[in-house]
């Protein structure tokens, strides 16, 4: 019996620590995500991730967030981006139709929120990586393989894509040597 309390005491202080991982997450609209968030605190926390143009050090349209946040700025973005396309989609197809029509048929073209398809394609859009592992090195692995817990949609996309806890690796553009211009032009 306390062998498993142990356990699972256990088990709940790493989960709270892998919650305060630190995420590298980009906005790739062109407006900033601006959330106020007050669940662990005294006060209110307001936290921002910018525009994709705009660069607060961390690169254009990047943040870093602690994991909760980060789940919930991905998932609130995802289901922005999905309406948004759903919109425009609309307003393309709705020309078609007579404006008593049109009614009726926009819920029809409209696309689901929890259309895993799409999850899957802007969570690697937003979601680029573990900046920091919250208490560094200091946090012991599992002496036993623990089955990862499965939430909401996002979680499951996030592990079926296996981007969850992939590590940030910053990608370093080099620019083209001019000969190499030369060359790529007459190809």
């Amino acid at each position: 019996m306390q062998q498993n309390q142990q356990k699972s005491e256990s088990i709940k202080r790493e989960m709270y620590a892998r919650s305060l991982d630190t995420i590298r997450v980009h906005n790739p609209t062109n407006t900033d995500f601006v959330e106020w968030y007050d669940k662990y605190g005294d006060s209110r926390q307001k936290y921002t991730v910018p525009h994709r143009a705009k660069n607060i050090g961390l690169g254009a349209g990047n943040n870093d967030l602690p994991r909760y946040l980060a789940e919930r700025y991905a998932e609130k973005m995802i289901i922005h981006l999905i309406n948004k396309k759903s919109h425009e989609e609309w307003e393309e197809v709705k020309k078609n139709y007579r404006v008593d029509e049109r009614s009726g048929y926009e819920e029809k073209y409209a696309l689901r929120t929890n259309n895993r398809e799409l999850w899957k394609e802007y969570f690697p859009k937003l979601w680029l990586g573990v900046i920091e592992k919250y208490g560094g090195e200091e946090l012991p692995d599992p002496q036993e393989p623990q089955k990862k817990p499965v939430g909401g949609l996002l979680a499951k996309v996030g592990q079926e894509l296996d981007l969850v806890d992939k590590d940030y690796v910053e990608e370093i553009k080099q620019p083209k040597a001019k000969d190499e211009k030369k060359d790529s032009k007459n190809i």
